[in-house]
């Protein structure tokens, strides 16, 4: 008997949505390794979105950006990520949290064709660069995402300080509502990492109060790793990127799903299916000013 890739919490989602079938078909795509196919793709990425865990075991999500080489397969098990080309800042939690837990998730990501590829792994530190030891790595279908063309042209070091706080802002409340993607991190009870995406039209995002959000939960590839992740540990790490002006903005707490909300077929997709995200710390963080976004168009799947 061939034994199940799924972790109990997600098992027990597939079942209860009736989608274990689904989920079954789906599960011939993961692999314990990087396949040849996907060499080409990874090597061009200028963007890696990882999940990684604290010392108080609370998840954050971080964006990696460098120019065209910084990530690089050395071979179907490892990647190297190159600091030489790396773009994006050291003041992200990901580099501190990485020094005492190696586990991270991964999701390559290009949003210009909504190619997408997902990882979990571990992180092995050497002088100049990271390499990043594959467990899984396996392709996720390109709906709900919104096309943006990146330019990296150079890293510049004249960014403002981090900024840090308990409960939402006027500004960044503004600023989740008028988001199209979000990024999220979640991990099981073996504290294997999950990097996944999420998207939709603006408003997608519902604000609640100071320090909860509201967020549909799409049909997707019936595996649910994230709700299958939020099933056996609720901790969760959201990234929210402001494209426009340069910002990141990182929030931890807690996840809690909403099974069958009543009349939300239309702001759901269909599936009822919600998630409260509780907000315990949030941390607004500069890009380097030498990446530019160029907004294409929006996923015809949006609901």
């Amino acid at each position: 008997m061939v034994e199940s890739p799924f972790h109990e919490g997600e098992i027990t989602v597939q079942q209860r949505v009736g989608e274990e079938e689904l989920a079954a078909r789906s599960s011939g795509i993961i692999k314990d390794h990087i396949p040849t196919n996907a060499f080409e793709f990874v090597n061009k990425q200028l963007i890696l979105i990882v999940s990684s865990l604290d010392h108080h075991q609370n998840i954050w999500t971080s964006i990696l950006i460098g120019k065209p080489g910084f990530v690089k397969i050395m071979n179907e098990k490892t990647i190297k990520i190159n600091f030489t080309e790396l773009v994006s800042g050291r003041e992200d939690p990901f580099w501190e949290n990485i020094k005492t837990n190696s586990n991270i998730g991964g999701l390559f990501i290009d949003l210009s064709t909504r190619r997408r590829l997902k990882l979990i792994g571990k992180i092995s530190w050497l002088e100049d660069d990271l390499n990043v030891l594959v467990d899984k790595v396996y392709p996720n279908c390109p709906r709900f995402i919104q096309r943006r063309e990146i330019e990296v042209t150079k890293k510049e070091d004249d960014i403002d300080p981090p900024k840090k706080g308990l409960n939402l802002t006027g500004e960044l409340k503004n600023w989740i509502r008028n988001s199209d993607t979000l990024f999220v991190g979640s991990a099981n009870d073996r504290n294997e990492m999950d990097a996944n995406h999420r998207g939709g039209n603006p408003g997608f995002i519902q604000i609640m109060d100071d320090h909860t959000l509201k967020i549909p939960d799409y049909p997707g590839n019936s595996m649910f790793n994230t709700f299958g992740n939020f099933m056996v540990n609720p901790k969760t790490g959201l990234l929210v990127v402001d494209f426009e002006i340069g910002k990141t903005l990182q929030l931890t707490g807690t996840a809690e799903i909403v099974w069958n909300e009543e009349n939300s077929e239309k702001e759901t997709g269909g599936s009822r299916r919600l998630w409260i995200f509780h907000i315990n710390e949030w941390l607004e963080t500069d890009l380097s000013k030498g990446v530019q976004w160029n907004f294409v168009d929006y996923s015809p799947f949006n609901p």
